[in-house]
């Protein structure tokens, strides 16, 4: 089981990559909205918006997002975080393209999340190939 602390945090890493490009799209927050559901079998949509609004507050107003994964790196084992970097990518294809600045984002949460490069690369094209 998940803490809520947990899913803010994942909430908030993902929010940082649609965030990184400078515009949070619709198709992005439904992708968030559907990995949180699914990631972390939440059963309310109503729980799943209040933690996106929780997440993107949290946030605004933080000045890094290292605080959020050393609180995945506390609870996850290195499986949850490999698939999570694949959630990542998702989240940055949504919109039909991998922004440059977001695949930046991404390869900055895996070296928090102390994702090796290998996993990071066969995430990247699994998700490609997934979403494609």
């Amino acid at each position: 089981m998940y803490t809520n602390k947990e899913i803010i945090s994942a909430a908030a890493m993902l929010l940082s990559v649609a965030k990184s490009d400078d515009l949070i799209e619709e198709k992005e927050i439904e992708s968030i909205r559907l990995i949180l559901t699914d990631f972390f079998q939440l059963e309310s949509e109503h729980k799943t918006q209040s933690i996106i609004n929780s997440a993107l507050s949290k946030l605004n107003e933080s000045i890094d997002i290292y605080g959020y994964g050393e609180e995945l790196n506390k609870n996850w084992n290195y499986q949850d975080k490999v698939d999570f970097i694949c959630c990542a990518f998702e989240v940055s294809y949504s919109d039909g393209e991998l922004h440059y600045i977001e695949e930046h984002t991404i390869k900055k949460i895996a070296t928090i999340l102390n994702v090796n490069h290998q996993d990071l690369i066969k995430s990247k094209i699994d998700m490609k190939k997934y979403l494609s």
